[in-house]
């Protein structure tokens, strides 16, 4: 099926560093950690405002360039709506110094962080109270506000550096949609079904000192369980131990195509330490390790799209619904509101993909919402994956992203999913060619596959780590 779409195209350029083999690099840290009661985002069964807080949350930034920089902040919460990052942007406009453009928040998805508003809205909607919406407002208010300090304070922290990067590997990382005969049954390790095992990693230095990292894996942020308790969980331990290894150095971890993928085992604070740990040895081994050097300028591009939901159903069956209790008619009865209010249900997500390309030595990929791990399994293998690396959760949380393979399949992340973010429907199967087209269209003839790419080994568990994931 060939859906038209309409695409905004931007284009920028930086980097006058590179002809000295130096880059402008600035890193910033601030605290996030709520300093009143507020809802946690992330489980639906949870009930009431935090309880206590296990670590601290912070929000990290990354500034790369001279005269026009890219800036990435990277901040432990569940997700940031577009909305927030729409405001974040505006306030850096106004104060100058950075195109908003080039600025790309990506969260951790630690389901222990403060809810957001506009964040998946029908998990606290309808059971929270006016005192509880006043703080999760305040909170994201606060948060705005350390957001574009800690952009800023990135922006001015920019000294020239050497930048460099590889590719190691993560293995706690399990698909979690269990199959028999055909039929989704639950979340459990699905030993057979994809994952993506790479783990692309950024490196900073000044004067041979680390100043900043930044990785990323395809997995879940879930492996502490859902305590109603504050933490970062791995991703929060990983950028902790790497500081706490590497004095004055900034570690950003984001997450990529994971969003069927979980920690392996998972639900104990203890299991969270262990896979930030693993995160952190894979940085310091690959540390070691001969790494690429990045001097390019960097090219910036975006298209905005509209990804196709399915035929939504029609007033009768949202009447119906609105009989039930729990989640299903508290959505119903927001249908029946937006049909009250605009005579229509919506039938497009918009969605906008980024990517950075230092010359043609990595392209960094930047998708919004919970992607499935199809996409980049189908982009990786599709595109010279040696030079790719692919994000999810970023600049906007529509929802879950997913793949062909999971829309056939059905389950939480291509229906049920779909409540807690308010939409009507599941999306139409479209959305996987509309998505993978787009990234590969600004990726560019320059990341194609050659026919010295060598095969991805990082697709599938290896057996002999099975036993392990599983205690």
């Amino acid at each position: 099926m060939h859906l038209p779409f309409r695409v905004l195209i931007v284009l920028s350029l930086s980097g006058a560093w590179a002809v000295s083999g130096e880059v402008a690099v600035g890193v910033a840290k601030v605290d996030v950690t709520p300093t009143h009661p507020v809802l946690l985002a992330g489980y639906g069964h949870r009930v009431g405002e935090h309880q206590a807080v296990d670590a601290p949350l912070s929000a990290r930034a990354l500034a790369v360039g001279d005269a026009d920089p890219v800036v990435l902040v990277a901040v432990e919460n569940c997700g940031v709506p577009a909305p927030v990052v729409a405001e974040v942007r505006r306030r850096i406009a106004a104060q100058g110094g950075v195109d908003p453009s080039r600025l790309v928040v990506a969260s951790t998805h630690t389901h222990n962080s403060p809810t957001l508003e506009g964040y998946a809205p029908l998990i606290w909607e309808g059971r929270d109270t006016p005192e509880q919406r006043e703080h999760v407002a305040a909170y994201t208010k606060w948060l705005t506000d350390r957001l574009v300090e800690v952009a800023q304070a990135a922006v001015r922290d920019r000294k020239p550096s050497e930048l460099s990067w590889g590719q190691g590997r993560a293995t706690f990382g399990g698909n979690r949609r269990l199959m028999k005969d055909g039929k989704w049954m639950g979340f459990a390790f699905a030993e057979k079904a994809p994952v993506d095992h790479s783990f692309p990693a950024l490196f900073a230095r000044r004067e041979g000192k680390l100043v900043a990292v930044w990785a990323s894996y395809a997995c879940h942020c879930t492996s502490a369980g859902s305590e109603n308790r504050v933490g970062g969980d791995w991703a929060g331990f990983a950028a902790t131990d790497v500081e706490q290894a590497n004095p004055g150095a900034t570690a950003l971890i984001t997450i990529g195509c994971g969003a069927d993928v979980g920690p392996q085992p998972t639900g104990s604070l203890a299991f969270s330490r262990r896979h930030g740990r693993a995160v952190a040895d894979e940085i310091a081994r690959l540390a070691t390790t001969p790494l690429k050097p990045l001097a390019a300028p960097t090219e910036v591009v975006h298209k905005a799209i509209e990804l196709p939901l399915a035929k939504a159903p029609g007033r009768d069956h949202w009447e119906r619904e609105a009989r039930r209790e729990g989640f299903e008619g508290r959505h119903a009865k927001r249908m029946l509101d937006q049909l009250d209010r605009d005579g229509k249900l919506p039938d497009v997500v918009p969605y906008e993909v980024a990517a950075w390309r230092f010359g043609p030595e990595l392209a960094i990929v930047f998708l919004p919402g919970e992607v499935t791990v199809d996409y980049a399994v189908r982009i990786k293998r599709e595109m010279d994956w040696t030079r790719i690396w692919i994000n999810g959760w970023c600049n906007d949380i529509p929802g879950y992203i997913p793949s062909r393979r999971v829309l056939s399949e059905g389950g939480y992340e291509s229906d049920f999913s779909q409540i807690y973010y308010g939409w009507p429907t599941r999306y139409d199967p479209a959305v996987e060619d509309l998505v993978v087209a787009t990234a590969e269209s600004l990726l560019g003839d320059a990341f194609k596959r050659t026919a010295a790419t060598p095969e991805p080994d990082f697709f599938t568990v290896p057996e002999a780590l099975v036993p392990s994931m599983k205690k």
